[in-house]
């Protein structure tokens, strides 16, 4: 058995090296930069089923049932969606828009499971009329106004109830989502409340949590799915469905360690079929909702060294053709990654750089403190595990295009997204 270089750790699975240096399933990265430019995103199919099929084949031991719901905020290019689908998963839509790409990929509406903490009046009517499974409901007025669209389409929808338990979770703060003081979800006395009383046009089927992002110490992700079913008895709630969300981590560097996301959702059945049995009550259906977990790591986005200088404090900038308008990550909550050169990934390092984007703002840095090996222009620079949240946080600053996209499969790779062109920046100017 081989054991992979450390510097390809936070790589695919498919990663290995070869003759040109990294490769995905046998296609080199240099030769995919040189065939769709770059900045690119690759995505690598194998990593992505390997993981989807992970959670669904654990909620198959789910003593009353299990539904896995991808979060398409993570990852939204139609074809990675087919894959997901493909793999036996559903989708979890958080706007008009996140539907709209659910339902072209292929999914069903008895597959969607709706979020958003505050819904338009466009998402409600979008879920509504995707005849989606499952809406989630952040308060009082989403269940009035979804209630009322119910009514006027004559037909009742069922919803579950987003609880803010107060679970704190080693992650950033600008990703925590249970805790005391969040945008998202309800007081659990506040929860519970309207669960009992459900407008007209709406039938409560049970709870759902979501602690944050990034959550690589599971324990608080185990917590909140023991605590609901004891909360649900205690306020004698009928608990039908019981979604715990989704959460958990990836490695982004090689010293951070990576849950498995198919023994996480084994545990996390366990820990509710535990719960209920002491509790005496029946085991729910269990939802989870993994996004990052299944296509974090198996996304890699490659660029071109455009130039390098040493500055006043003595640190050397190497300057590459994208940044933070394809990757919002590091510019958001400080993330952190570990980019080696795609050609020669394990050469001793001659020294330690700073990775500069192109977009004209100083927090535009991919990576600080990189140890490389004497980067030059026309360098191929590949970051690992940018598969999640890249993509679909890109944008437009600057006017530069946001980036193609390919998949690599069986051995060779296709363009799933085109490069934004110029016209297209100003396709939308009336």
């Amino acid at each position: 058995m081989t054991t992979r270089p450390t510097a390809l750790l936070p790589f695919p699975d498919t990663a290995a090296l070869g003759p040109r240096g990294i490769e995905l399933d046998g296609v080199p990265l240099t030769q995919l930069a040189e065939e769709h430019g770059t900045p690119l995103y690759v995505y690598d199919a194998a990593s992505i089923r390997t993981r989807a099929r992970a959670v669904v084949e654990a909620l198959h031991e789910a003593p009353n049932g299990g539904h896995a719901s991808f979060a398409l905020k993570s990852q939204s290019a139609s074809r990675v969606l087919e894959l997901i689908r493909e793999a036996g998963m559903g989708a979890d839509c958080a706007s008009a828009g996140e539907i709209a790409a659910a339902l072209r990929a292929g999914f069903a509406g008895s597959g969607l499971v709706i979020h958003g903490n505050a819904k338009s009046e466009e998402d409600l009517r979008a879920a509504v009329e995707a005849d989606a499974r499952l809406v989630v409901l952040d308060g009082r007025d989403d269940a009035d106004r979804l209630a009322a669209i119910c009514r006027e389409h004559g037909r009742t929808q069922d919803v579950l109830i987003r609880i803010a338990p107060g679970i704190d979770v080693n992650t950033h703060r600008h990703i925590a989502t249970g805790h005391h003081g969040s945008k998202f979800g309800v007081t659990p006395a506040e929860g519970a409340a309207l669960l009992k009383a459900m407008p007209d046009g709406l039938k409560g089927r049970g709870l759902h949590v979501h602690l944050g992002s990034q959550i690589l110490d599971t324990e608080p992700l185990i917590s909140a799915a023991r605590w609901l079913p004891a909360f649900a008895k205690a306020e004698g709630i009928d608990l039908e469905i019981l979604d715990v969300g989704g959460g958990l981590g990836i490695r982004y560097t090689p010293d951070q360690d990576m849950p498995d996301p198919g023994a996480h959702t084994r545990n996390l059945i366990e820990a509710i079929a535990t719960v209920c049995g002491d509790e005496g009550i029946p085991v729910p259906e269990v939802i989870v909702e993994p996004g990052r977990s299944i296509v974090g790591q198996a996304g890699v986005t490659l660029y071109t060294v455009i130039g390098t200088k040493t500055v006043g404090d003595g640190s050397t900038w190497v300057a590459v053709d994208g940044g933070m308008g394809d990757n919002m990550r590091v510019g958001l909550y400080g993330a952190t990654y570990a980019p080696v050169l795609a050609a020669r990934p394990t050469e001793e390092p001659s020294g330690s750089y700073r990775i500069a984007g192109r977009h004209c703002e100083s927090t535009d840095v991919l990576a600080e403190g990189v140890a490389l090996p004497s980067p030059a222009v026309g360098d191929i620079v590949a970051v690992p595990a940018t598969g999640a949240y890249h993509q679909t946080m890109a944008h437009s600053y600057n006017l530069f295009g946001r980036p193609a996209a390919v998949l690599v499969e069986g051995g060779s790779a296709r363009l799933i997204t085109r490069r934004e062109s110029v016209d297209d920046l100003f396709s939308r100017d009336v």
